[in-house]
């Protein structure tokens, strides 16, 4: 296997001297109701008229425009271009002067060794708020992203596989520069190959550093990597063993292939990646060194050449630069319990929780025979909504924050400029973008979003939005329906947030403000306030 498309050519350091039957969308109709359910799992929810439209058309050809739309968006580039931060720190003698400038999203566009030399060394002091801009800046244009841009469920599978790839910028500045080269990879994959996109996160920068493998050499592999390839990236928890060390404890499947994996496993594949690091500046021998460019690099004499035994297959002795590794991740790729694996967790992401098993069935019959097409992801994702689950009521799952609060900019097509308190705000109601410590991923579950403190966060994050707070201009749909009945105007703004749903939310919302004595003719500020309720509904935190 080849490096990635958009990987990168890796630094290489040597020693000194038949194409599968389609899956096609079932024809049925798409009413209004279903149309808002659809684009609240498969998009960021509907923008005004985007239900009807795709009632109009039909889910199928819906998915066929996503799945055609090019990766770049020039309209999205150019709102992201004209969007600025605010950054300021006070001097420190001898080590930089202060700042206080509103300044454009450029790290955004920088390479990685352009943004790894705000890596602070002893002789390169660096102010912390500049060592921050990157994760900031890739922050607010997550946000815009995923509220503005037409590829929404491109936006989807990026939200995906960082969860599934997951890195914390808490583990340090090496991780937190590395952050913007690790969304471009997951970008330039995030509907194409696994096996492709697999590499891309074996040689990302920002995991290499946050699980250790930068440091693994032959004769003391570090086994976090590997463990978490297995583990979290492929096979999956399910397919844990245990402790055995021979291959004839191992339970075999129907094609003779162990079942799952074991420790000895780990070890071996922890021995496979080996050598695969990141050019920080490390001494190589006395007379070299490696590039201090935050880029993936293969150094051979770290590597342990030697035959290993990963899940029941041999790897030949001294197979070439990278071979083990990419044999690794061959293996896991093709595996039966990846295939399961991955795709239960994405059915479970777009469709809900728990994951209906004649949906995981359909993808993993995808995944399995699609292995090796481009655009295997996408022929997979064609394969979920496939059916009618995609639409039914009683699946889906509580949004979590970043949907939210997408979701409600969507709806009243509020403009979005995000800074730095609408990140504590989503902090504090449980999701702070790549923040989430432990390699597993932001949960989906909603009992970490569901709690009296985080729901406080969200009600205030999405009530601010509306009334033009958080970094959020004025929505241009308040001032018209402003003077007209409240009842008329909860109607009007519950079927943007929710479509046909959203009629009892509009009942009660009508009935509490008549309580309380409010206007009975909102004027626009009081719109936004009505329109901060709304999202506050319960039946608005659920896809």
């Amino acid at each position: 296997s080849g490096a990635p498309p958009g990987a990168g050519r890796p630094v290489l350091v040597r020693r000194a001297t038949s194409r599968p039957e389609e899956v096609t969308l079932a024809s049925m109709p798409t009413g209004p109701d279903a149309a808002h359910r659809i684009l609240a799992r498969a998009a960021y929810g509907a923008q005004p008229g985007e239900a009807a439209s795709l009632a109009r058309q039909g889910l199928p050809a819906w998915l066929d425009h996503q799945l055609a739309l090019p990766a770049e968006e020039p309209a999205l580039d150019a709102r992201l271009a004209a969007l600025r931060l605010p950054i300021r720190y006070p001097a420190e003698d001898g080590r930089w002067p202060a700042m206080e400038d509103s300044r454009p999203l450029t790290r955004l566009g920088q390479s990685q060794p352009a943004l790894f030399r705000l890596r602070p060394r002893e002789d390169r002091p660096v102010p912390p708020p500049e060592v921050d801009r990157p994760r900031l800046e890739l922050s607010v244009a997550t946000l815009v992203r995923k509220a503005t841009a037409e590829a929404q469920l491109r936006e989807r599978l990026v939200e995906f596989w960082h969860d599934h790839f997951s890195v914390a910028y808490t583990a340090g500045p090496a991780v937190s520069l590395s952050l913007i080269e690790h969304d471009r990879r997951i970008r330039g994959e995030a509907l194409g190959n696994f096996r492709a996109l697999l590499e891309a996160m074996a040689t990302s920068p920002a995991m290499l550093f946050y699980l250790n493998n930068q440091s693994s050499r032959a004769g003391a592999p570090n086994e976090n990597y590997a463990r978490e390839l297995l583990e979290l990236h492929t096979l999956g928890r399910p397919a844990y063993l245990g402790a055995a060390r021979s291959a004839r404890d191992v339970p075999r499947d129907a094609a003779g292939q162990p079942a799952g994996y074991v420790d000895a496993d780990v070890w071996e594949a922890a021995r496979a990646f080996t050598g695969w690091t990141v050019a920080a500046g490390q001494a190589l021998d006395p007379g070299r060194r490696l590039p201090d460019s935050g880029e993936f690099a293969f150094v051979e004499p770290w590597h342990d050449p030697y035959q290993k035994l990963f899940l029941g297959r041999p790897l030949d002795p001294f197979a070439g630069a990278m071979a083990h590794g990419r044999a690794v991740l061959d293996i896991l790729a093709g595996h039966p319990a990846t295939a399961r694996f991955v795709c239960g967790k994405l059915v479970r992401f777009l469709v809900g929780d728990p994951a209906p098993e004649p949906v995981v069935a359909r993808a993993v019959a995808a995944f399995r025979a699609q292995a090796a097409a481009p655009d295997q992801i996408a022929r997979t994702v064609r394969a979920i909504l496939a059916g009618p689950e995609i639409a039914d009521p009683r699946l889906g799952r509580m949004r979590r924050p970043l949907d939210a609060l997408a979701a409600a900019a969507r709806a009243y097509a509020v403009p979005l400029a995000p800074g730095a308190a609408v990140f504590g705000q989503m902090a504090a109601a449980g999701q702070l973008p790549f923040g989430w410590a432990s390699p597993d991923g932001q949960p989906l579950e909603a009992e970490l979003y569901a709690g009296a403190g985080a729901l406080r966060s969200r009600w205030a994050l999405l009530a601010g939005l509306a009334r033009a707070g958080m970094g959020a201009g004025p929505s241009p749909l308040f001032e018209p329906i402003a003077g007209q009945p409240a009842p008329e105007v909860a109607g009007h703004l519950a079927a943007l947030a929710l479509g046909p749903a959203g009629g009892p939310v509009a009942a009660t919302v009508a009935r509490v403000w008549a309580e309380a004595g409010r206007p009975d003719r909102p004027a626009t500020a009081e719109v936004a306030e009505l329109a901060g309720w709304v999202l506050a509904a319960p039946a608005f935190q659920r896809s």
